[in-house]
């Protein structure tokens, strides 16, 4: 049985919610620890594999005072043990330094994999909106 749209939504939530947080632990926790997991936080490169990715998380969690996400148009797309929720972040933070991630919109892709009765982020990609398209 895999989960369900409800289910990978409240996932997705709860990403937002542990990035919010600062808790490191709980999103560790949320994340599957394979050597294909990956991640591009906003302006930066390509993360491969849970080592790095977990550094990474820690990194921007150790630079970050407050972070506030609003997130906006969210939708989630199931397939098979897997799930896609694409969605708009719109940031107030207080970072600073190098891996803070300052304020500002960026469009995400947060993908996950159904495994053990739970939902586990596999991929995180975060691009900054600099400007509109037509």
């Amino acid at each position: 049985m895999t989960g369900d749209a409800v289910s990978l939504q409240a996932a997705n939530a709860a990403f937002y919610e542990r990035f919010e947080a600062l808790d490191f632990d709980a999103m560790t926790a949320l994340w599957d620890h394979g050597d294909d997991v990956c991640c591009v936080h906003p302006g930066s490169e390509l993360i491969v594999g849970w080592g790095p990715v977990r550094r990474s998380w820690a990194a921007i969690f150790a630079a970050t005072d407050y972070l506030q996400f609003i997130v906006t148009d969210t939708r989630a797309r199931l397939l098979d043990a897997a799930g896609v929720v694409t969605c708009t972040e719109n940031v107030l933070s207080g970072a600073d330094g190098e891996a803070g991630l300052g304020g500002g919109r960026a469009v995400a892709t947060n993908v996950f994999v159904w495994r053990d009765g739970a939902w586990y982020m596999t991929a995180h990609h975060a691009s900054p909106v600099l400007r509109a398209l037509p």
